[in-house]
């Protein structure tokens, strides 16, 4: 997790049209998906909780949860560097929201954040 972020931490200064609240806003929104993969983690090992989220289905595996996250994180970026900086932005800002919605969600449920 840690080289997703300095790769993209790397990426980031590189290109004219990506500027520092390009920067600063993914990563408010990899530090949110972060904790989410945390959260969902503990869901994987915990019996007690169950994934709502159906690309991952009720149960997934620590391995699922990390192939998917590390995926949509990527992707995400991925997405954020293709936009134009006006719909950027817009992007950033959306899923900054739900990733915030699901944080609170599953801490609102106890859900632990550790890795």
């Amino acid at each position: 997790m840690r080289m997703i972020i300095v790769f993209m931490l790397f990426l980031s200064t590189a290109g004219a049209d990506w500027s520092s609240g390009d920067t600063n806003r993914q990563l408010a929104f990899t530090a949110l998906q972060m904790v989410d993969w945390a959260q969902t983690r503990e869901i994987a090992r915990n019996p007690d909780f169950y994934e709502t989220n159906p690309i991952l289905g009720k149960y997934p595996s620590k391995t699922e949860v990390d192939v998917y996250f590390a995926a949509t994180t990527l992707g995400h970026y991925l997405v954020s560097r293709a936009l134009p900086s006006d719909y950027r932005k817009a992007w950033q800002y959306v899923w900054i929201g739900v990733q915030a919605g699901y944080v609170t969600h599953n801490y609102q449920m106890g859900v632990r954040i550790r890795f």
